[in-house]
């Protein structure tokens, strides 16, 4: 199935019976996360639950991209508010699944995320905010564009959901955009980018935006973004192959993750000044945090320039670093380089499908660009979401081997200095204390490099491993 033409009659069947959020991101603005953890003694109730949630609020993938297709043509169209509902391992074991370890193979699933810190080097769970630290069997997910509707119905299903399950934590996103309307994360970067593409139209756009083709490759393509969906969809284990009507589901990740906005900004400043004394103040700090983050904050990637704003710069992904081996232009150590090499088949099979969201109230918009007195230190942040078919070899893989791996792609690299964790056995102490990474030198001579030194800037709060189950099983939970 590649690429997905959602007006295929063989693609209809499959996409009815997939949750949507999966091979496209649902694009509402705000959402509610509901942790729970079933009622032994109401698990009748909970299932009889899940079935008309599935029946009567659950979106399909099917809906979801007739709703885009009703967006595209008129864009004052406001879908309706969007749901999901994923399990976990625990969570299957809970509503009776006594054969779970037999019919998933993904490990990390399995075992959970806490069980998993020694793959992650996440902080020991006792050190997770308290509505995480306790076993979690579900989450749902709602999204909607108004915020009024979205908290009405949240309202109505957290009474509901009290009524046969315990609530672990109630975590809410909100979107932020900068002038361009382009979604960005508190530290000020556009997010998002270099997602895989599962869809025709999103395919046919790369091509038109980068003037590339993709099949066969021209020339001038360095990086070819298109996917087949078996990147994220597996078979529902619990529901018998059938052609006619397949059951495909995902492996789904949540982490919480704050981010220290204010030492971020102090870092930029001071890496700013140690770099690029011969430029502006301004443009210092801007220039650094290309070097740190691999793109500028409009998304323009620094390996083609040392300044921003370049052409469709939130969009632009026509690029790879086989002309930048050393490091010179965009570091070995930058956070969209450590996470995504751009080498060849093997990288690309690493890569997930990312649908995380911001959490959290600042006082001073990012567009004021405020200064790093006026930035928050803490309670704001990401909720980082990820679809894959594996989480061992993709999620786990990528922190694991490349984002906490001081030695990629290169040695004396350092972690990711975004999302990089230190090793599991390091105290809080240790994990905040200070890092060195050694920055390209373009600006000043001889010394070819300048240490610069800087904290964590992103902390992991709590989160779980999920299963998407298909609609198909959900409809017959019995």
């Amino acid at each position: 199935m590649k690429p997905v033409n959602p007006k295929l009659f063989a693609t209809d069947r499959i996409l009815k019976n997939l949750q949507g959020n999966t091979i496209k991101g649902h694009g509402r603005d705000h959402t509610t996360h509901i942790f729970i953890h079933f009622d032994a003694d109401c698990l009748s109730a909970a299932k009889d639950w899940i079935r008309s949630f599935s029946e009567d609020t659950i979106t399909s993938a099917k809906k979801q991209l007739e709703e885009r297709e009703a967006f595209n043509k008129d864009n004052t169209k406001v879908g309706d508010l969007f749901a999901s509902l994923f399990l976990s391992a625990a969570g299957y074991e809970a509503l009776g699944f006594t054969d779970v370890h037999t019919k998933f193979s993904d490990q990390g699933f399995k075992a959970g995320l806490k069980a998993r810190r020694t793959e992650t080097n996440d902080p020991e769970p006792q050190e997770w905010e308290k509505g995480y630290r306790a076993e979690i069997h579900a989450m749902i997910l709602l999204a909607d564009d108004d915020l009024t509707r979205m908290g009405i119905f949240t309202k109505g299903l957290l009474d509901i959901v009290d009524k046969f399950s315990r609530i672990n934590v109630v975590e809410y996103g909100n979107a932020i955009r900068n002038s361009e309307k382009e979604g960005i994360e508190h530290f000020g970067y556009v997010d998002g980018t270099s997602q895989p593409l599962f869809l025709q139209d999103e395919i046919e756009a790369y091509e038109q935006l980068h003037g590339v083709k993709l099949s066969p490759p021209s020339d001038n393509l360095k990086f070819d973004p298109s996917a087949d969906t078996d990147l994220i969809l597996i078979p529902d284990p619990y529901v018998a192959p059938n052609p006619e009507k397949p059951a495909l589901g995902s492996y789904f990740v949540f982490r919480k993750l704050e981010q220290n906005v204010r030492a971020f900004k102090e870092a930029e400043k001071k890496i700013g000044k140690q770099l690029f004394p011969n430029l502006g103040d301004e443009s210092k700090r801007e220039l650094a945090g290309a070097y740190l983050v691999g793109r500028f904050e409009d998304g323009s990637p620094v390996l083609l320039d040392d300044e921003d704003s370049i052409p469709n710069s939130a969009h632009f992904n026509n690029f790879d670093y086989a002309s930048d081996p050393s490091g010179g232009r965009c570091p070995h150590f930058a956070h969209v380089r450590k996470a995504n090499p751009r080498r060849d088949a093997f990288d690309k099979s690493r890569t997930m499908a990312r649908r995380g969201i911001p959490f959290g109230h600042r006082d001073v918009d990012t567009e004021l660009d405020p200064i790093p007195a006026q930035t928050p230190i803490n309670g704001v942040g990401l909720l980082f979401m990820s679809y894959q078919a594996s989480i061992e070899n993709q999620f786990e893989f990528i922190q694991r081997d490349w984002a906490n791996n001081a030695a990629f792609p290169a040695d004396s690299t350092g972690i990711d200095p975004i999302i990089g964790q230190s090793a599991v056995t390091a105290t809080p102490a240790e994990r905040s204390s200070d890092r060195s990474y050694q920055f390209p030198q373009t600006y000043v001579t001889p010394s070819p490099t300048i240490p610069a030194q800087f904290d964590q800037f992103v902390t992991m709060k709590g989160g779980e491993y999920f299963f998407a189950p298909s609609i198909t099983f959900l409809k017959s939970l019995v």
